[in-house]
């Protein structure tokens, strides 16, 4: 029997042509039955491994630990596990989806059209309850055919909807949503009313408003309704009908109200991703207007992104003194010790980034991205052995920090052949990226040195992921 996701992808290729060129995850064959949770995870890790290969993944590591912070919550409140993965999506429209296996993506429009932190946990938590009540393994127990072309026309959006181009998005979703019938599209509005219900209970749980989600896809339908093809994302994915507003409205209106501030990551990872997505140039001439208008909801973060805007065009001093200003108006926080110090470095000042960053640690001794720079500024300063042990304390208490193991490979250098190489094949293999990391640990096989544990790893992933890549098999979840 032929395997439906492979029609389904071929659907899609016909209206999208770009789809075609990433392959689907493998999602089984009709009547095979509900999906396992083994499965699951294993789809997950290949849509995300694909996103990846793609760049379609914000490699920003303070914009996705504060999603993963934000995401730690809501999970703690569904009194869930913690094998979910939240990241963002480098793409402008309006969009999050939550893949098998507790991934959890949210496109970075979505978080610039927020205009709260609840508003983001709102749409986090409405896809951790997708997970949660395995949407997907419950469409799949139906087994009928059309409910997988959905299926995989949904996940050929998800790799097609980072290009900006809402419309290429719309086609590749659509060319499976015409296959299937209305009774079983009904069946996909049943779910996202119950991650509607069960979604608020969980943002109120993690202590947000649960107002937020009822008003939050309530303005997006309104959006819509001027055709703005950016909110539109959102809602061809993920139906909101006035019978779903006016239920999330009745339910928030049987919790408490909680008015809370929007925390300074939320404030300043939006200021980020705006730069990124204006380019710093026009970002700059933003900035200078809104503080000039006074047109803000946050007059620290606009200094810290003219700060930032500055640091790209390395008009240090201005970035220094911009920067001075977002702390008046600021409380104390990771990101603004992290630009502290990432100015001093760009200057050429390695000795006052290294105090910036242990001043950072002293206060927030948790955030890895002021490790990370603890490192570039010991290696600035010459301390490259310094830099190297730091990296090890670290790689023992977060083993599969893929971003670690990197940071690693780039103090080894090749002139530690050894290291270097099994460094860089543990970045890969804990990204999920097998034939890279193979090619890595076969280098590092290769290369001289006499380190026995190290050996014994090597040759020990070596076993378990060579079976893996023979016949394209390379995305497969290790066991």
């Amino acid at each position: 029997m032929r395997k439906v996701f492979v029609s389904g992808a071929l659907a899609v290729a016909l209206a999208f042509p770009a789809a075609h060129a990433t392959p689907l995850p493998d999602i089984g064959v009709a009547g095979e039955g509900a999906l396992s949770q083994a499965e699951e995870a294993r789809i997950g890790r290949e849509i995300l491994s694909q996103l990846r290969d793609a760049g379609g993944v914000v490699q920003d590591p303070e914009v996705n630990a504060y999603l993963a912070r934000v995401g730690r919550r809501i999970t703690s409140a569904a009194g869930t596990g913690s094998d979910f993965t939240f990241f963002a999506v480098e793409a402008p429209s309006i969009n999050a989806f939550a893949m098998p296996g507790g991934v959890i993506g949210v496109h970075t429009g979505l978080i610039l059209a927020a205009q709260s932190e609840g508003e983001l946990a709102s749409v986090l938590s409405h896809e951790v309850a997708h997970v949660t009540q395995r949407h997907l393994a419950r469409m799949r127990e139906t087994s009928t055919q059309s409910q997988l072309w959905v299926l995989a026309a949904i996940l050929a959006g998800v790799l097609a909807s980072r290009s900006g181009n809402s419309d290429a998005t719309f086609g590749a979703i659509n060319a499976g949503l015409g296959m299937a019938q209305q009774s079983q599209l009904s069946y996909s509005r049943d779910f996202e009313r119950e991650a509607d219900r069960i979604g608020m209970q969980y943002l109120g749980g993690a202590g947000f408003d649960a107002r937020a989600m009822p008003a939050f896809f309530e303005r997006l339908q309104q959006t819509s309704r001027y055709d703005d093809n950016q909110a539109l994302s959102f809602l061809r994915t993920h139906p909101v009908t006035g019978e779903r507003i006016s239920e999330g409205q009745t339910r928030a209106q049987q919790t408490p109200v909680r008015m809370k501030p929007d925390s300074t990551d939320f404030l300043l990872v939006r200021e980020k991703l705006r730069i990124a997505q204006m380019g710093p140039t026009e970002a700059a001439r933003y900035y200078r207007n809104s503080l000039a208008e006074r047109r803000f909801i946050s007059e620290g973060a606009q200094w810290y992104g003219l700060a930032r805007t500055q640091l790209a065009e390395r008009r240090f001093a201005d970035a220094g003194q911009s920067l001075a200003r977002a702390r008046q108006t600021l409380p104390d926080d990771a990101m603004l010790f992290a630009l502290e110090g990432e100015i001093a470095l760009a200057a050429g000042e390695p000795q006052a980034a290294l105090a910036a960053y242990r001043k950072g640690l002293a206060a927030f001794p948790e955030q890895r991205v002021l490790f990370a720079g603890e490192v570039d500024a010991l290696q600035a300063t010459g301390q490259r052995a310094a830099a190297l042990e730091r990296v090890r304390a670290l790689l023992a208490r977060y083993p599969t920090d893929s971003a670690l193991w990197r940071l690693s490979a780039r103090l080894y250098g090749e002139g530690d052949a050894l290291n270097y190489h099994a460094a860089l094949g543990n970045a890969f293999y804990f990204e999920n990226a097998f034939e890279p990391a193979l090619i890595q640990y076969r280098l590092a096989n290769a290369a001289a040195g006499d380190n026995f544990y190290l050996r014994s790893t090597i040759e020990a992933r070596l076993r378990e992921l060579e079976p893996l890549t023979k016949g394209g098999g390379a995305s497969r979840t290790p066991r």
